[in-house]
C-alpha cells in the first residue's frame, strides 16, 4: 500500500511540475476549470550554483566563488527566456544571486564588480535598466553575512498561488483544494526548495496553511491535506516538528474551526481568556503601533465599537509592541481603539511573542472574527469589509435567536382588535 502511495505521491509531483513548465511557456491547463500553476522559469531550472557552496563561515567569499557567481548571474539575465519577459524573470535571477552574498562576506574589490556589471548591463540593455537597478538594490541590504538568509521561496511563492483559489470565506470546491495541493506539490518539486528543503519548505507550508484560511475546508478535504503531510513527513521525517506545527495551524486556524482559547495579561497585566467572551462575537486584531496599516485600521475599529456598543459584539486585541507603555500610551490618548488587549510583544522578536507564534501569524495586521460559538467564521478582512462582516454576523445571530424563541414569543403576542371598516355615509 506504501509503494502504491509512493508511486502516486510521484505521480502527482510530476503532473503538478508540469503545470509550472508549462504555464511557465504560455501552456494552460488539462481541464478549463483548473488554472495552470503561475511560476517563472527562472524558478524552475538550477541556474546559480548550490546556496551551499556560499557558506564560508563568516570568510570573505574567495574569487573563485564570486566570478562563478557572477557568471551564472550574467547567464541567467542575458537568456533568451528571461529578456522575453524580463520584469517577470529578472527579479528571482537577482533575488538568487543576492541570497548568495547573505552568507559570506564580500570585498571591496568584488563590491566594485558588481557595481561596475550593473552600469554595463543597463548601457547594453537600457529598456531593462530600471527592473534591474531596482531589484539589485536589495544587494546593499544583504551583502552580509546576515543572521537568517532571505529564502528564495519568499520570492517565487508570490507567482504559486492565484486569486483564484480564494472563496472569501466560503466553502472550498474540490477543484480548488485540488490546485492548491497541486501549488504546494510543485514549490516543493523545484530545484531551489530540494537544494535546501528545510529552510525552503517552511514558506511554503505556511502561505499553504495562509490560503486555506481564505476559505471553508470540509472534514474530507482536510482529511487529503492530513493525509499529504503524512505523506511529506514520511519523505522527510527530520522535519516532523515543523510539520506538526503547521498542520496544527491548517487544522485550528482555518474558517470553520473553533478557535484554541488564548490565555495571557493584558497591557494592565491582569490575566484573561479568549473563553471568558464565548456567546459574542469577537474580532480577534493581531496588531502594533509600529505597523503603519495596523494603525491605519484603527478608525474602523474605533466605528465598531460606537455602533455596537451594548451589542454581543466585542474587540479583543493582540498587542505586539516592544514597549507595552507604547500601546499604553495610544490607549491613554484616544489614538487605539480602547478594547481590551493582550500584550504579546515580550518575546526576544517582539513579533514573535507565544501568541503570535502559536497562531502562526507573520503579516500584521492579522485579523480573525469568531462566532458565538468560537468557530472562526472569517481572516484577514479589513476596513469596510470588517464592519460589513460583523454587521452580517450580527444579523444571522439575531436571526438565529429569534427563529429559536419564535414559539414562545407568539404566546406574548396581543391578539390584534378588528375594527370594523365605516360605511361611507358614517
Amino acid at each position: 500500500m506504501k509503494k502504491l502511495l509512493a508511486i502516486v505521491a510521484g505521480a502527482i509531483v510530476c503532473f503538478a511540475l508540469g503545470f509550472v513548465i508549462a504555464d511557465a511557456r504560455g501552456g494552460t491547463s488539462a481541464n478549463g476549470d483548473h488554472p495552470p500553476i503561475n511560476v517563472p522559469i527562472a524558478a524552475t531550472q538550477a541556474w546559480f550554483p548550490p546556496i551551499g557552496d556560499y557558506d564560508t563561515g563568516g570568510e570573505p567569499m574567495d574569487d573563485e566563488r564570486f566570478d562563478a557567481l557572477m557568471t551564472a548571474l550574467d547567464e541567467a539575465l542575458t537568456a533568451r527566456e528571461t529578456l522575453a519577459r524580463f520584469d517577470r524573470e529578472a527579479p528571482l535571477h537577482i533575488w538568487n544571486f543576492i541570497r548568495r552574498f547573505a552568507i559570506p562576506w564580500i570585498t571591496l574589490e568584488q563590491r566594485k564588480a558588481v557595481t561596475a556589471y550593473v552600469a554595463s548591463f543597463a548601457e547594453e540593455y537600457p529598456d531593462r535598466a530600471e527592473v534591474f537597478e531596482s531589484n539589485m538594490a536589495a544587494l546593499e541590504r544583504y551583502a552580509g553575512p546576515s543572521e537568517r538568509v532571505p529564502a528564495f521561496s519568499s520570492k517565487v511563492s508570490n507567482y504559486s498561488y492565484r486569486s483564484w483559489f480564494s472563496a472569501d470565506g466560503e466553502p472550498f470546491s474540490d477543484t480548488q483544494i485540488d490546485g492548491i495541493l497541486a501549488s504546494l506539490d510543485a514549490m516543493l518539486a523545484l530545484p531551489e526548495t530540494r537544494a535546501d528543503f528545510e529552510a525552503e519548505s517552511d514558506h511554503h507550508f505556511s502561505l499553504f496553511a495562509s490560503r486555506l484560511r481564505r476559505g471553508r475546508i470540509s472534514e474530507e478535504q482536510f482529511a487529503r491535506v492530513d493525509a499529504y503531510f503524512d505523506e511529506v513527513e514520511a519523505n522527510h521525517p527530520e522535519l516532523a516538528g515543523a510539520l506538526a506545527e503547521h498542520r496544527f495551524r491548517v487544522a485550528s486556524f482555518s474558517p470553520g474551526r473553533v478557535a484554541p482559547n488564548i490565555v495571557g495579561k493584558d497591557t494592565e497585566g491582569v490575566e484573561f481568556e479568549l473563553e471568558d467572551y464565548r456567546g459574542n462575537i469577537v474580532v480577534l486584531i493581531f496588531s502594533g503601533e509600529w505597523c503603519g496599516p495596523c494603525v491605519g485600521e484603527y478608525p474602523f475599529h474605533h466605528f465598531i465599537v460606537e455602533q455596537y456598543e451594548g451589542q454581543p459584539v466585542v474587540l479583543l486585541g493582540i498587542n505586539s509592541d516592544r514597549d507595552v507603555e507604547t500601546i499604553r500610551a495610544a490607549k491613554a490618548s484616544g489614538k487605539a481603539p480602547a478594547y481590551r488587549t493582550w500584550w504579546d510583544g515580550h518575546a526576544e522578536a517582539n513579533t514573535s511573542g507565544p501568541i503570535a507564534t502559536e497562531w502562526g501569524v507573520t503579516t500584521w495586521p492579522t485579523i480573525y472574527v469568531l462566532d458565538e460559538e468560537g468557530v472562526i467564521r472569517s481572516v484577514g478582512g479589513r476596513g469596510g469589509h470588517l464592519i460589513a462582516k460583523v454587521g452580517d454576523m450580527l444579523m444571522e445571530m439575531r436571526t438565529r435567536e429569534l427563529a429559536n424563541s419564535d414559539a414562545e414569543q407568539v404566546e406574548f403576542v396581543p391578539a390584534m382588535r378588528t375594527v370594523p371598516a365605516k360605511r361611507p355615509n358614517e
